[in-house]
């Protein structure tokens, strides 16, 4: 089974140049690479424009509605990375080989660090894949099947404008589902320190959030957020 990776680039203001050679680069692997732009100034043909307004949930929300594969692949427009076309195969190996929910290379600034996210009760067949409890935002691959739970759990995401949340419930689901959440060590995504938007405000839409989420999707991402070897036993045979 050879798996449908679909990608998506989120492009914004001040990172026209770097999206565009994400694009090309991503167009010698794929035959088509859908990029969701909000910067009114800077376009290319074949962009989906949302514009300056728009932020990571109206993009996010735009690739749901446009992706009908079955693997999401997104990538934020400001990283850096050389090694694309083996970064997706790998993907399509080891998603396939641990029935991954979610799949995410490491990345070298992120608030997801390895000490922070890594599962160590749960031991992988390869020394570079780890369980984490979350991965980040900024390159990962989500299967059909976590996306389609989530939809269908009808989480409510109309108030949120800043993507505070879709890692967490994401990952919530795939657990839920016994789907692993893994980070490939073999890959480290360059990505630029420091963030323009507001962190109150996308601590409050979160907030909001979570008032839609069933009780064992809230347990969930408790564990996620705390005590992440607990999410170990989602895998314990019973």
């Amino acid at each position: 089974m050879r798996l449908n990776i679909q990608p998506f680039i989120f492009n914004w203001n001040r990172q026209f140049a770097k999206s565009c050679a994400i694009e090309d680069a991503l167009l010698d692997v794929f035959d088509k690479v859908t990029v969701i732009n909000s910067d009114d100034h800077h376009t290319r043909a074949g962009w989906i424009n949302l514009g300056d307004s728009a932020y990571f949930s109206d993009q996010f929300k735009q690739a749901l509605a446009l992706f009908n594969g079955d693997v999401l692949m997104h990538v934020q427009g400001d990283v850096s990375y050389d090694r694309w076309e083996q970064l997706v195969e790998d993907a399509r190996f080891y998603m396939l080989h641990y029935n991954a929910g979610i799949y995410a290379p490491h990345i070298d600034f992120t608030w997801y660090t390895p000490d922070k996210t890594d599962i160590h009760s749960f031991q992988s067949d390869h020394e570079n894949i780890k369980l984490v409890a979350c991965p980040d935002e900024t390159v990962w691959f989500i299967h059909k099947d976590i996306i389609n739970e989530m939809l269908n759990r009808k989480v409510d995401f109309s108030n949120n404008v800043l993507g505070w949340g879709w890692d967490l419930v994401l990952c919530g689901v795939s657990f839920l589902m016994q789907r692993p959440v893994i980070r490939d060590y073999a890959h480290t995504i360059l990505h630029p320190q420091g963030t323009n938007y507001n962190k109150r405000q996308a601590e409050l839409e979160w907030r909001a959030i979570q008032k839609s989420l069933g009780k064992d999707l809230k347990k969930t991402i408790d564990h996620i957020r705390g005590d992440r070897e607990k999410l170990a036993d989602y895998f314990v045979k019973k």
